[in-house]
């Protein structure tokens, strides 16, 4: 957030704790005007801001898809109604204790004052606040959780097609069928190896289109099964060298890491001379790297960078982070989030 749109933030909070603040003074004190209002403004003011930014913790992540939906929110809003009170509470005694050391009053009535009218005034402004602001947040987030997964089938959706596309493609079963037919006269041990891996590449995408994630395992197996179609063909051209050292439980999206390296063998120029290194390993027990040597075909008119966008976005969605592309003069690296169950 820019400097200029957290001002513009900061500003809307306080015109909208001003608004509750003669909201509540016209039903608690029977006038907008009176001793306690600079008091009340201040702590509503900062009652809101404690608000907004606690319910972004307490809140993010919540996928009303997901079993136990419904008791998460109830417990998450219990928590977060809990926390804001204590805090509230807290702010309110800061201030209340300030102006009475101000006051003339003797501080043998501190306790009396407080419970008296002070404290009764401020539970009874809590019991309503919090019975609006309880039904107020549980359908904002109810409301963007549902917006969240609404985009995310959009987003599986144009997954789901753009990975059947660039698997099921005409140059991809060209090159597979080219390279099958010369192996079943040159080579047909081969060729029987060459037409295992093909089918347990489409087994893989079919059999997964349809999850958000899966074991780690299978998606570098899946990587290999098609690195070794390539392989055949390519030969010493090309090299990929998995550093699978890991946590055992860890997921990732399928066909991500496929993706990326279908994209090194596709935009880079690969020869026994300058050979395609493609290598994969953990960086932590939350991230694989997929890294790679560059070297650009010269005819290369850049790249829309679509595959990338969208692996993004879907990770930003199931697993509330981001992937980290890195360019160098010498190396192209993109970091892919892991989730650890």
């Amino acid at each position: 957030m820019t400097a200029f749109r957290l001002v513009i933030y900061h500003i809307g909070v306080a015109l909208g704790a001003a608004l509750i603040t003669v909201f509540f003074s016209l039903i608690l004190m029977k006038q907008i005007f009176h001793p306690g209002l600079l008091n009340m403004f201040i702590l509503t003011f900062l009652q809101l801001e404690l608000f907004l930014w606690l319910s972004k913790f307490f809140f993010r992540g919540l996928e009303p898809e997901r079993a136990g939906f419904i008791w998460k929110m109830i417990v998450r809003l219990l928590l977060f109604f809990l926390s804001t009170l204590t805090i509230g509470f807290l702010v309110f005694l800061a201030i209340y204790t300030f102006h009475f050391l101000r006051s003339d009053t003797p501080f043998s009535e501190f306790a009396t004052v407080l419970a008296s009218h002070e404290l009764r005034a401020f539970f009874r402004a809590v019991f309503i606040g919090y019975g609006i602001g309880a039904l107020i947040f549980f359908f904002t987030q109810w409301n963007d959780a549902l917006k969240r997964m609404r985009k995310l089938r959009e987003e599986k959706l144009i997954f789901q097609y753009e990975t059947l596309k660039s698997q099921v493609n005409p140059h991809f079963l060209f090159n597979s069928l080219n390279t099958l037919s010369s192996l079943v006269t040159t080579d047909p041990d081969q060729s029987e190896n060459f037409i295992q891996k093909l089918s347990s590449v489409y087994r893989y995408v079919l059999e997964n289109r349809e999850q958000e994630l899966v074991p780690v395992e299978a998606e570098l197996q899946f990587v290999k099964d098609f690195f070794a179609l390539q392989k055949i063909r390519d030969g010493e051209k090309i090299s990929l060298k998995i550093e699978s050292n890991g946590d055992g439980n860890a997921f990732i999206m399928p066909v991500s890491l496929q993706m990326l390296v279908e994209n090194a063998l596709k935009h880079n120029v690969a020869s026994r001379k300058d050979p395609l290194f493609i290598t994969i390993h953990y960086e932590g027990m939350d991230k694989l790297v997929v890294r790679n040597n560059l070297q650009m075909k010269s005819l290369y008119g850049g790249s829309s960078k679509i595959g990338l966008k969208n692996l993004n976005e879907r990770c930003r969605l199931i697993l509330d982070r981001e992937i980290e592309v890195m360019e160098t003069v010498d190396e192209f690296v993109v970091k892919v989030p892991l989730k650890l169950k």
